[in-house]
């Protein structure tokens, strides 16, 4: 996966790397993005290109677990 990354800190996904993280296209993962329902953490830019935090995004997949009993 292709991350942006600072030693000893946050880590950084692009789209492109959430995208192949979730099995889903870049048009998806934007379209996630815009929807509210979905509630994903919000983008960071780096020099123009969209990244989420990796532990942000981490977090947002736990709260979507749903566990049944």
């Amino acid at each position: 996966m292709k991350a942006q990354s600072i030693p000893g800190r946050r880590r950084f996904l692009s789209r492109r790397a959430q995208a192949q993280r979730y099995g889903r296209s870049v048009d998806t993962i934007k379209r996630w993005g815009k929807d509210p329902q979905m509630g994903m953490p919000p983008e960071y830019n780096f020099r123009g290109m969209p990244h989420r935090d990796e532990a942000e995004l981490e977090a947002w997949e736990r709260k979507r677990v749903v566990v049944s009993a």
